[in-house]
């Protein structure tokens, strides 16, 4: 057995020239599915898009109304920075208020004893948002999976391979199937950790790593005190009222009986909202235990490994279940050399991180090599 592992990022691919970016799954989506683009950008991340864009017509692009839903897809240089750079840690945040603020205003004003009352207004609105958060759980692994299928390293990329051991072990976390097809190493010395091109759709691993409870806790601890969320807001008029917004009324109202609820349909509407939303998390959930064990025979055979590179990996919180594994996998980890390809100054601060969390015993044997592109 090899005592010789590799453990492979998404900048190893583009190191050879491959557009994997999750920027460049961005642009690919503005040719095949335009809605995720929007879904993700206007609902996802630490500070999701605001009503703050250049033109009110944006913000009819953003949320499908016609006739400007034709419009090309607007540059967004935060969305590129920010949250498509950190694409599976922002897919831990929804933004529930967004949702139930458009869920509001979408709503129909129904009242049951109403001539013109239909329970279809109501259904057709729920449906309409909800449908948001389906696209960036089921329909965002489907074009993903397509994404995949469709790269291929930049033409001269022979000029840039790296030497490899093709008898070692090799950790992939990439979901394409370059170390077979052009550095010739046998699929059975390749663990995809995550999947690879040739998986059924829907297979692939993606998603995010917090666990559903403990987002939710998070997030009801960090948004209680908020002042949209106090019980009583000061209107216009300077006066007091019982707080009427679906956000708070879904996640912080402690009687429901004594909600402001104004009509019955938006009471429905928040017990319907709440539970799809909810729904969203489970179903974008990375479950690396799981995964770890459905590929507890690879890690069982690292026990004899002396040398450890990682390529092109950004070391980050989500993969780090893995990392102790590996750890907690070899026999002698004391003796093991570490290499870390690094790229910027953020991947050599990475590393760092790495081996004080991994808590490694030789922090002699941890070395570092420039993975920039030949020219």
């Amino acid at each position: 057995m090899s005592e010789r592992l590799y453990i492979i990022g998404n900048g190893f691919d583009r190191y050879h020239g491959a557009p994997s970016s999750y920027y460049d799954f961005r642009t690919y989506l503005t040719h095949h599915n335009v809605d995720i683009i929007k879904t993700f950008d206007l609902y996802f991340g630490p500070r999701s898009l605001g009503w703050t864009l250049a033109h009110p017509i944006l913000i009819d692009w953003y949320l499908g109304d016609f006739p400007y839903f034709h419009l090309p897809v607007p540059k967004n240089e935060w969305s590129m920075k920010w949250l498509w750079s950190d694409f599976e840690r922002c897919l831990s945040m929804l933004n529930r208020e967004k949702l139930m603020d458009i869920l509001d205003v979408k709503l129909p004003n129904l009242f049951e004893d109403d001539e013109d009352f239909n329970y279809g207004d109501y259904f057709i609105t729920l449906d309409d948002i909800s449908e948001r958060v389906r696209l960036c759980s089921f329909e965002m692994r489907y074009q993903f999976h397509k994404w995949i299928k469709t790269l291929q390293y930049a033409k001269g990329y022979k000029r840039r391979m790296i030497e490899l051991d093709r008898d070692a072990l090799f950790l992939n976390f990439n979901y394409t199937e370059f170390l077979e097809s052009v550095y010739g190493v046998a699929h059975e010395n390749i663990c995809y950790i995550h999947g690879s091109k040739r998986d059924k759709y829907g297979s692939l691993v993606l998603g995010h790593h917090l666990e559903e409870e403990r987002e939710y806790e998070m997030w009801i601890h960090k948004n209680r005190n908020r002042k949209r969320n106090r019980p009583n807001l000061k209107g216009k008029n300077g006066r007091y009222f019982a707080n009427d917004k679906l956000c708070y009324l879904a996640y912080f109202l402690d009687n429901p009986k004594k909600g402001n609820w104004r009509n019955p349909i938006r009471y429905y509407a928040v017990e319907g909202a709440k539970e799809r939303f909810e729904g969203y998390y489970y179903e974008s959930y990375k479950d690396t235990e799981t995964v770890i064990l459905q590929h507890e025979g690879f890690f069982r055979n690292l026990a004899g490994i002396k040398e450890i590179t990682v390529i092109g990996h950004s070391l980050s919180d989500v993969d780090m279940a893995y990392f102790e594994k590996i750890v907690a996998s070899i026999a002698d980890v004391g003796q093991v050399r570490w290499r870390f390809s690094v790229y910027s100054k953020r991947d050599e601060q990475n590393v760092k991180g790495l081996v004080k969390r991994l808590n490694l015993p030789v922090v002699e044997n941890v070395q570092t090599f420039s993975l920039q592109p030949k020219t």
